[in-house]
């Protein structure tokens, strides 16, 4: 017997591609406080054209929207490098963000 979808009755069907293999549109970093600047988490778009669109949250605003802009990569990777050299913790490392802004896999 046949269902709907044509296999046979005990027969799945085997899933296809989907969006949640598909890579991620924007990589998230939460950056630590420090210096007197609140906790931050960060969103970046990929890049299109040498620009980012950036979300952030920090702690002083984290049940509200968020501020966005659109920043140039070059913009974006010296808020990293900031962070870094800082030695504030990141949630994603600094190659894996200087790789997401090349336009690679983070």
């Amino acid at each position: 017997m046949a269902r709907d979808d044509g296999l046979p009755v005990g027969e799945t069907p085997v899933p296809g591609p989907s969006d949640a293999l598909a890579p991620p549109a924007e990589l998230g970093v939460l950056l630590s406080a420090g210096a007197g600047e609140p906790d931050r988490l960060l969103l970046l778009s990929r890049p299109r054209d040498g620009r980012v669109h950036l979300r952030e949250w920090s702690t002083h605003n984290w049940s509200s929207a968020p501020y966005e802009s659109e920043i140039s990569v070059a913009d974006a990777l010296t808020i990293f490098q900031g962070a870094y050299d800082a030695r504030r913790r990141m949630s994603v490392s600094l190659k894996g963000i200087e790789a997401w802004l090349a336009g690679r896999p983070a």
